[in-house]
């Protein structure tokens, strides 16, 4: 509910941004660099918590470059790894992923459909395609066979907003099937 108080409030100050705009006054990405850094969450509905213990939490990094006003793309790459310590065995599960992705930013076509005037310097409302590859592995000191390493394609749609603090520095929210997550929160810069 939060979010879309933000969407539908107009704010009316003006912020400067190194990212040009164009005569509409709507920010344009052709050849702007986004780059983020992640934690995620709810990966197959393990996350942070059950009886799983976590060793290092799913995480991520991205790069996008602006290649048309609305559209940035690039590639992203995710690890986590979850440990299991019993009496008498260990195990445990490493992720890798590896991929590109690409988003539609939408804040300025909802200012124009909605008739808001969201300051696109301050939010960026944005959908995203992943894809790429995973790479799971297992490992046991009791059992080394129990489960076989496996490697798969997958693909992953997610929307997210970005809420620039400054005029390129963000804290960022995704929802979605996205790197080694089903919710993603981490910090972004523009360049």
């Amino acid at each position: 509910m939060f979010l879309s108080l933000i969407v539908f409030l107009p704010d009316n100050h003006a912020h400067s941004t190194t990212i040009e705009k164009s005569n509409d006054t709507s920010l344009d990405y052709s050849g702007v660099s986004l780059l983020g850094v992640g934690l995620s969450i709810g990966y197959y509905s393990y996350g942070f918590f059950g009886t799983r213990s976590v060793s290092v939490p799913p995480l991520n990094v991205y790069y996008e470059l602006g290649i048309h006003e609305y559209i940035t793309a690039g590639p992203f790459g995710g690890y986590a790894r979850w440990d299991y310590r019993y009496s008498n065995s260990d195990y445990a599960w490493t992720f890798y992923q590896i991929g590109a992705r690409g988003s539609f930013h939408l804040t300025s076509i909802l200012n124009e459909v909605f008739g808001n005037t969201i300051d696109e310097d301050k939010i960026d409302w944005y959908i995203a395609i992943m894809s790429g590859l995973e790479i799971r592995s297992f490992s046991s000191n009791a059992h080394p066979d129990l489960y076989s390493n496996r490697n798969r394609i997958f693909f992953g749609p997610t929307a997210g907003v970005r809420y620039y603090l400054g005029s390129n520095f963000a804290l960022y929210l995704e929802g979605g099937r996205g790197s080694l997550g089903a919710l993603t929160f981490g910090i972004s810069t523009r360049f």
